[in-house]
């Protein structure tokens, strides 16, 4: 923020609290909220806390859903709504935790909840115009708070039930609800949801690069997950019954891909003006807004189409089978990842060397999940018996792709093991080509050169697996690269047949090594993907294109796709590492509230997965952690489902 509009917003600060007449409460800013469910900055509710604690603690054991209510005097000149959903975001508030926020002297107050809310803005709103502006007309700050836990409470369960008020009263309260919903409409992309369009306009470039990158992790993530949560249901309800949804996510999946391109465009070396980034970075956010609305769009009938509150009996019990078949695989993947260790350098398997340990942490989250599942059920709290459900769902994902790495890159390997002689001759055949065709060439120095700087990565690799196991993927890199030079220099001395069939040759080992990189990265991404940030996505998604072009290809213009695969293999590499640079850093005690003792608990492992979203991945700083239902004090992440990247719902108005 510019000293400037940091000038500005004091002075307006101050401005109102002297209209205000305050003597003892000053206007507050987005804050993080206390421990506890109420955070009292004015005194508000007196000697009522016990009241208004119980009135939560029902909302919480029947419904499972979390209340918190801030009292401040002024929201310090922030629209209401953006001051809400910021404080809830500081606060790490999860996906069945509301915000109720009360400036007691701007007399106005605002609500905010995660889009995966399990009410709907209509019921929300009825509970605010119905039950909590009564009580906050009259000053009776906790009895708004006791209404708003009764009114969810009784929304939860189907409804008020309380008799008609009148047609002229629900005329009212829907127009009242109308122009709430435009307004929500109009600001749910405020702060940490999508950027208005005023909002990226008076960014700098610097803050609208970073939100760009901010807002492709969590596009990625939505989608991700979102594709998890399908994949469910397709197995559940068919092909059929999903399509919607199917749509919904292959549209998003696309403005992110296409996303993902810009930002690959921006870090190449092709410089650009101010203009021209600015026009890049819009972009980003527009593509990103419109695969967050077109998945969002689609959450709500998805939701309704699992029916996991419902549902919760038959899921926890297949669940429960299937954790214990997973748990069957941990011992084979011990000795598989042994098997690796005697074979190969630890290079050649490090994306998965973490993987056993990770797949029983995540199999003890799924545990504990439905553990949580059944307690709920038992005590008839449908709503928290299918958070448990959700969560051991992505749990118990994970663990399988973890599991299912090891085997897979046991098979990557080998097969890159028996591609390796193949590649060797078929350089070795392009380096003494290049040396007969040097002679008399006009490029023949150059030749020379090129063949010479392939014959030493050739001795290289060899001298290396005389000296001990070698990774058979990066050796089989090295010398694509090498080829792939030593082929740019033998062009202008072959025909265009000699060119197509030595691409031709190449080709399908160079595709096969790269998507087999490409899939080990998408897998340490997938389980992983809580820690890795944007390069890494980017190079990923980058590579996957050229893939796909390169296959595309591989039939009429061998020589092109050739190029695009051994661009796919380079690219994914650079991913591996940088996804791994940014888990390792995640990891990392040292980092603040990084390592897997940094006031996660025994959720550290679904928070790296990105199974369960909160406070970390929404920029708070808190730990918490599922399963502590019976609280209302303790707050923590969530599980994720489909849908959007973090939206946020919200309404209030004035009393």
């Amino acid at each position: 923020m510019s000293a400037t509009v940091r000038y500005a917003a004091a002075v307006l600060a101050a401005l109102v609290f002297a209209l205000s007449g305050a003597t003892t409460a000053a206007a507050v800013a987005p804050i993080e909220l206390d421990s506890g469910a109420v955070t009292d900055r004015v005194g508000a509710v007196g000697g009522r806390g016990a009241e208004v604690d119980a009135a939560i603690d029902r909302l919480r054991s029947e419904a499972a859903i979390g209340l918190y209510v801030a009292y401040v005097d002024s929201f310090s000149g922030w629209a209401p709504q953006d001051w809400a959903d910021q404080t809830a975001v500081n606060s790490g508030l999860g996906t069945n935790d509301i915000l109720l926020a009360v400036a007691t002297g701007d007399r106005r107050y605002a609500w905010s909840v995660a889009s995966g809310f399990p009410l709907s803005d209509s019921q929300l709103n009825e509970v605010a115009t119905s039950a909590i502006e009564p009580e906050l007309s009259r000053d009776d700050w906790a009895g708004a708070a006791i209404a708003a836990a009764d009114g969810y409470r009784a929304e939860a369960a189907g409804g008020s039930g309380g008799g008609g008020a009148g047609w002229i009263v629900l005329l009212l309260v829907l127009v009242a609800v109308a122009v709430i919903v435009f307004l929500v409409w109009r600001k749910r992309r405020g702060r940490q949801g999508v950027p208005s369009g005023k909002q990226v306009q008076r960014m700098s470039t610097q803050n609208l690069d970073r939100e760009a990158s901010r807002l492709l992790v969590e596009g990625d993530d939505a989608v991700r997950t979102s594709d998890q949560d399908l994949g469910f249901a397709v197995a559940e309800f068919g092909q059929e019954n999903t399509a919607k949804f199917s749509a919904a996510l292959e549209t998003a999946r696309s403005e992110l891909a296409a996303a993902f391109r810009i930002r690959q465009s921006l870090d190449d070396e092709v410089p650009e003006t101010e203009e021209q980034r600015r026009a890049m970075l819009t972009e980003i956010v527009d593509r990103l807004t419109k695969a967050d609305q077109e998945l969002d769009g689609a959450a709500a009938e998805f939701e309704q189409l699992r029916d996991l509150g419902r549902r919760a009996p038959e899921a926890i019990e297949k669940l429960t089978a299937e954790a214990q078949a997973l748990a069957g695989r941990t011992g084979p993947a011990k000795e598989a990842l042994a098997s690796l260790a005697a074979a190969y350098p630890a290079s050649a398997f490090d994306t998965v060397t973490a993987n056993v340990a990770d797949a029983e942490d995540r199999l003890g989250f799924a545990d504990r999940s439905l553990a949580e599942a059944r307690d709920a059920l038992a005590a008839g709290e449908n709503g928290r018996a299918a958070v448990g459900v959700r969560a051991a769902e992505g749990g118990l994902a994970q663990a399988k792709q973890l599991l299912d790495a090891v085997t897979g890159r046991q098979t990557e390997l080998a097969e890159a093991a028996r591609g390796l002689p193949g590649l060797l001759a078929s350089l070795d055949q392009d380096i003494g080509e290049a040396e007969r065709k040097a002679d008399g060439s006009p490029g023949g120095e150059r030749l020379r050169r090129a063949a010479a700087n392939a014959r030493a990565v050739t001795e290289a690799v060899g001298a290396a697996q005389a000296a001990g196991p070698v990774d058979p993927l990066d050796s089989t890199r090295r010398l694509e690269q090498a080829q792939a030079d030593l082929g740019g220099e033998l062009q202008a001395v072959r025909d265009e047949q000699e060119q197509r069939e030595s691409a031709k040759a190449q080709l399908a080992q160079t595709i096969a090594n790269a998507a087999a990189t490409a899939a080990a990265v998408e897998d340490y991404i997938n389980t992983n993907r809580g820690g890795v940030g944007t390069e890494a996505r980017t190079r990923l998604n980058e590579a996957n294109q050229e893939l796909d072009t390169a296959r595309a290809l591989a039939a009429g213009d061998p020589v092109q796709a050739l190029a695009k695969a051994q661009r796919a293999d380079q690219l994914a590499a650079a991913a591996s590492r940088h996804a791994q640079q940014d888990v390792n850093d995640y990891r990392n005690p040292a980092r603040p509230g990084g390592g897997f003792g940094g006031g996660m608990g025994g959720n550290a492992g679904a928070m790296l997965g990105g199974i369960l979203l909160g406070g970390i991945l929404n920029g708070g700083g808190r730990g918490g952690g599922f399963g502590a239902p019976s609280s209302s004090r303790r707050r923590g992440p969530s599980p994720g489902s489909f849908g959007g990247a973090g939206t946020r719902r919200g309404g209030g108005g004035r009393f």
